[in-house]
Protein backbone atom coordinates (compact mmCIF):
# COMPACT_ATOMS: atom_id res chain seq x y z
CA UNK A 1 0.00 0.00 0.00
CA UNK A 2 1.48 3.74 -0.93
CA UNK A 3 2.30 5.80 1.76
CA UNK A 4 -0.28 8.63 1.29
CA UNK A 5 1.92 11.13 2.78
CA UNK A 6 4.44 10.83 0.11
CA UNK A 7 2.35 9.95 -2.92
CA UNK A 8 3.54 8.65 -6.40
CA UNK A 9 4.63 11.98 -7.98
CA UNK A 10 2.26 12.20 -11.29
CA UNK A 11 3.49 15.81 -12.33
CA UNK A 12 6.07 17.50 -13.91
CA UNK A 13 7.10 20.51 -11.55
CA UNK A 14 10.04 22.48 -9.64
CA UNK A 15 10.34 20.61 -6.18
CA UNK A 16 13.71 22.67 -4.86
CA UNK A 17 12.99 25.52 -3.02
CA UNK A 18 15.93 28.10 -4.24
CA UNK A 19 15.41 26.83 -7.80
CA UNK A 20 11.80 27.91 -7.60
CA UNK A 21 12.84 31.43 -5.67
CA UNK A 22 15.91 32.26 -8.42
CA UNK A 23 13.08 31.09 -11.10
CA UNK A 24 10.65 33.22 -9.88
CA UNK A 25 12.52 36.52 -9.28
CA UNK A 26 14.18 35.53 -12.48
CA UNK A 27 11.03 35.93 -14.24
CA UNK A 28 9.83 39.11 -12.65
CA UNK A 29 13.52 41.25 -13.51
CA UNK A 30 12.43 39.88 -17.33
CA UNK A 31 8.91 40.97 -17.65
CA UNK A 32 8.82 44.13 -15.08
CA UNK A 33 9.76 47.26 -16.11
CA UNK A 34 11.79 48.55 -13.46
CA UNK A 35 13.89 51.21 -15.39
CA UNK A 36 12.15 54.14 -13.02
CA UNK A 37 13.16 52.79 -9.93
CA UNK A 38 16.08 53.42 -8.08
CA UNK A 39 17.77 49.72 -6.82
CA UNK A 40 16.57 50.01 -3.58
CA UNK A 41 13.12 51.16 -4.39
CA UNK A 42 13.20 48.09 -7.19
CA UNK A 43 13.81 45.88 -4.21
CA UNK A 44 10.67 46.89 -2.44
CA UNK A 45 8.68 46.43 -5.81
CA UNK A 46 9.88 43.03 -6.97
CA UNK A 47 8.89 41.78 -3.39
CA UNK A 48 5.23 43.26 -4.34
CA UNK A 49 5.33 42.09 -7.55
CA UNK A 50 6.34 38.03 -6.34
CA UNK A 51 3.48 38.35 -3.29
CA UNK A 52 0.70 39.66 -6.09
CA UNK A 53 2.00 37.20 -8.78
CA UNK A 54 1.27 39.67 -11.31
CA UNK A 55 4.57 41.56 -13.16
CA UNK A 56 1.85 44.29 -14.46
CA UNK A 57 1.90 45.72 -10.75
CA UNK A 58 4.82 47.50 -11.80
CA UNK A 59 3.29 49.87 -13.93
CA UNK A 60 0.92 50.87 -10.87
CA UNK A 61 3.57 51.27 -8.11
CA UNK A 62 4.33 54.76 -6.86
CA UNK A 63 6.35 56.00 -4.43
CA UNK A 64 7.71 58.91 -2.80
CA UNK A 65 11.45 59.80 -3.56
CA UNK A 66 12.11 59.33 -0.02
CA UNK A 67 10.64 56.88 1.11
CA UNK A 68 13.04 53.64 1.14
CA UNK A 69 15.30 56.01 3.09
CA UNK A 70 12.50 57.50 5.70
CA UNK A 71 11.56 54.17 6.57
CA UNK A 72 14.96 52.42 6.94
CA UNK A 73 15.99 54.99 8.96
CA UNK A 74 12.89 55.09 11.12
CA UNK A 75 13.34 51.05 11.52
CA UNK A 76 16.80 51.25 12.17
CA UNK A 77 16.14 53.86 15.18
CA UNK A 78 13.79 51.32 16.77
CA UNK A 79 10.39 53.04 15.51
CA UNK A 80 7.23 50.79 15.86
CA UNK A 81 5.21 49.64 12.74
CA UNK A 82 1.46 50.33 12.94
CA UNK A 83 -0.97 48.21 10.59
CA UNK A 84 -4.84 48.47 10.10
CA UNK A 85 -4.97 44.86 9.89
CA UNK A 86 -3.59 41.56 11.62
CA UNK A 87 -2.94 39.79 8.69
CA UNK A 88 -0.14 42.51 8.13
CA UNK A 89 1.60 42.04 11.41
CA UNK A 90 1.17 37.81 11.33
CA UNK A 91 3.16 38.35 7.68
CA UNK A 92 6.23 40.50 8.64
CA UNK A 93 8.84 38.45 9.09
CA UNK A 94 10.59 39.31 12.85
CA UNK A 95 14.06 38.47 11.94
CA UNK A 96 13.80 41.00 9.51
CA UNK A 97 13.28 43.88 11.92
CA UNK A 98 16.72 45.77 12.68
CA UNK A 99 15.68 46.55 16.18
CA UNK A 100 13.24 44.04 16.79
CA UNK A 101 10.96 47.03 16.60
CA UNK A 102 6.85 46.68 17.50
CA UNK A 103 4.43 45.88 15.55
CA UNK A 104 0.88 47.15 16.51
CA UNK A 105 -2.70 46.67 15.49
CA UNK A 106 -5.34 48.29 17.24
CA UNK A 107 -8.62 46.94 15.52
CA UNK A 108 -9.37 44.70 18.27
CA UNK A 109 -8.18 46.95 21.16
CA UNK A 110 -11.73 46.77 23.62
CA UNK A 111 -11.73 50.94 22.69
CA UNK A 112 -12.28 50.31 19.28
CA UNK A 113 -15.48 49.13 18.74
CA UNK A 114 -17.16 52.28 21.09
CA UNK A 115 -15.15 54.73 19.08
CA UNK A 116 -16.56 53.53 15.62
CA UNK A 117 -20.42 53.61 16.82
CA UNK A 118 -19.62 56.80 18.60
CA UNK A 119 -18.17 58.66 15.17
CA UNK A 120 -20.35 56.54 12.66
CA UNK A 121 -16.92 55.22 11.41
CA UNK A 122 -15.55 51.82 10.60
CA UNK A 123 -13.96 49.92 13.28
CA UNK A 124 -10.89 50.36 11.25
CA UNK A 125 -10.87 54.08 11.18
CA UNK A 126 -11.51 54.42 14.70
CA UNK A 127 -8.42 52.11 15.50
CA UNK A 128 -6.30 53.95 13.86
CA UNK A 129 -6.56 57.10 16.88
CA UNK A 130 -5.61 54.80 19.32
CA UNK A 131 -1.77 55.15 17.09
CA UNK A 132 -1.72 58.99 18.40
CA UNK A 133 0.86 58.92 21.43
CA UNK A 134 3.29 56.75 19.83
CA UNK A 135 2.79 58.04 15.59
CA UNK A 136 5.19 60.57 15.34
CA UNK A 137 8.18 58.66 13.52
CA UNK A 138 6.69 55.53 13.13
CA UNK A 139 5.96 53.49 9.89
CA UNK A 140 2.79 52.85 8.86
CA UNK A 141 1.48 50.13 6.56
CA UNK A 142 -2.54 50.27 5.88
CA UNK A 143 -2.98 47.43 3.59
CA UNK A 144 -7.17 46.57 4.07
CA UNK A 145 -9.54 49.44 5.08
CA UNK A 146 -9.13 52.61 2.41
CA UNK A 147 -11.43 54.20 5.71
CA UNK A 148 -8.12 53.87 7.50
CA UNK A 149 -5.94 55.87 5.20
CA UNK A 150 -8.62 58.68 5.22
CA UNK A 151 -8.48 58.89 9.07
CA UNK A 152 -5.09 58.72 9.21
CA UNK A 153 -4.64 61.62 7.08
CA UNK A 154 -7.45 63.70 8.31
CA UNK A 155 -6.00 63.11 11.66
CA UNK A 156 -2.70 65.08 10.20
CA UNK A 157 -4.63 67.42 8.64
CA UNK A 158 -6.11 68.51 12.61
CA UNK A 159 -1.98 69.14 13.70
CA UNK A 160 -1.91 65.50 14.99
CA UNK A 161 1.51 63.21 14.71
CA UNK A 162 2.85 62.57 11.41
CA UNK A 163 4.79 59.21 10.80
CA UNK A 164 7.81 58.80 9.04
CA UNK A 165 6.78 57.04 6.54
CA UNK A 166 3.47 55.55 5.16
CA UNK A 167 2.86 52.06 2.85
CA UNK A 168 -0.52 52.97 1.73
CA UNK A 169 -2.18 50.09 -0.46
CA UNK A 170 -5.82 49.64 0.63
CA UNK A 171 -7.75 47.36 -1.25
CA UNK A 172 -11.54 47.48 -3.11
CA UNK A 173 -14.32 49.33 -4.78
CA UNK A 174 -15.05 52.14 -2.75
CA UNK A 175 -12.59 54.73 -1.43
CA UNK A 176 -9.18 52.50 -1.90
CA UNK A 177 -8.02 54.47 -5.20
CA UNK A 178 -9.30 57.66 -3.39
CA UNK A 179 -7.81 57.09 0.25
CA UNK A 180 -4.38 56.53 -1.85
CA UNK A 181 -4.68 60.00 -4.03
CA UNK A 182 -5.21 61.61 -1.16
CA UNK A 183 -1.83 59.91 0.35
CA UNK A 184 -0.02 60.75 -2.54
CA UNK A 185 -1.06 64.53 -2.73
CA UNK A 186 -0.55 64.71 1.46
CA UNK A 187 0.90 68.05 1.91
CA UNK A 188 2.92 67.19 4.68
CA UNK A 189 5.82 65.64 2.64
CA UNK A 190 5.30 62.52 4.67
CA UNK A 191 6.95 60.09 3.00
CA UNK A 192 4.51 57.19 1.02
CA UNK A 193 4.14 54.10 -1.38
CA UNK A 194 0.97 53.19 -3.22
CA UNK A 195 -0.47 50.56 -5.27
CA UNK A 196 -2.65 52.93 -7.82
CA UNK A 197 -6.55 51.78 -8.42
CA UNK A 198 -8.26 49.15 -6.42
CA UNK A 199 -5.69 47.06 -5.88
CA UNK A 200 -3.83 46.09 -2.76
CA UNK A 201 -4.55 44.13 0.47
CA UNK A 202 -2.43 42.73 3.37
CA UNK A 203 -0.22 40.33 0.98
CA UNK A 204 1.37 43.47 -0.94
CA UNK A 205 1.47 45.76 2.54
CA UNK A 206 3.55 42.68 4.29
CA UNK A 207 6.13 42.21 1.10
CA UNK A 208 6.80 46.31 1.35
CA UNK A 209 7.55 46.28 4.90
CA UNK A 210 9.74 42.97 4.70
CA UNK A 211 12.04 44.65 2.20
CA UNK A 212 11.89 47.85 3.79
CA UNK A 213 13.20 46.57 6.75
CA UNK A 214 16.59 44.78 5.65
CA UNK A 215 18.59 45.71 2.92
CA UNK A 216 18.41 42.78 0.29
CA UNK A 217 19.99 42.58 -3.10
CA UNK A 218 17.82 41.26 -5.88
CA UNK A 219 18.10 37.19 -6.37
CA UNK A 220 20.28 36.00 -9.11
Amino acid sequence: MADPTKPTRRYDYVTDGTEIYRQSFATIRAESDLARFDDDTATVVVRMIHAAGDTSLAAHVHTHPRLVEAARTALNAGAPIFTDATMIGTGITRARLPQDNEVICTLRDPRTPGLAAAWQTTRSAAAVSLWADRLEGAVVAIGNAPTALFHLLEMMADGGPRPAAIVGVPVGFIGAAESKEALRDNPWDVPWLIVEGRRGGSALAVSALNALARRNELPT
